[in-house]
């Protein structure tokens, strides 16, 4: 009930302030706040220690996160004009250290699917089977990287051999 009366009062409120006036909802309490942005600088650096993909195509920043205490962030870095099945990179950093990539060599089809503990991440690892299309992998392998006391970022769950081939 009290959320109803919250949200009629801000829709009069936005309604009545005039056109092109946006009031925001309060964040409820306890809300997690986003972890700050990794330095770009750091983001550079990391980015220019990777050999290329492909010869004169530069990598390219497609998404970066956090895990939820926002110890381990991660950057993915594609290819410029990169497809799902282009080669990407999972950079990991230890807060804001780069500590290394997901894998040793750039992989097709994969991604960070999230985060469900604190200095932890789990990265969605896809391959090709025989006989599958190439937009359709059905491999697939859910990974955990966390980071430990004294030592980089690093895989707790085993890496399938089909990913490192």
């Amino acid at each position: 009930m009290r959320r109803t009366a919250i949200a009629l009062a801000l829709t009069f409120a936005a309604t009545t302030v005039g056109a092109g006036t946006a009031v925001a909802a309060p964040e409820p309490p306890g809300s997690p706040q986003p972890c700050p942005a990794l330095p770009a600088d750091r983001v550079d650096e990391a980015v220019a220690g990777l050999p290329q993909a492909f010869p004169n195509v530069a990598w390219h920043v497609s998404g970066s996160g956090s895990s939820v205490d926002c110890a381990l962030n991660w950057v993915q870095v594609d290819p410029e004009g990169a497809t799902g099945s282009s080669p990407t990179h999972i950079l990991l950093f230890d807060h804001a250290t780069f500590g290394g990539t997901a894998t040793e060599k750039p992989t097709a089809f994969t991604s960070v699917a999230g985060s469900d503990a604190p200095g932890q991440i789990t990265v969605s690892f896809r391959w090709l089977n025989p006989g599958d299309p190439n937009a359709n992998p059905t491999g697939q392998a859910a990974v955990r990287y966390e980071l430990s006391p004294q030592a980089p970022p690093h895989a707790i769950d085993p890496i399938p051999p089909q990913v490192i081939h």
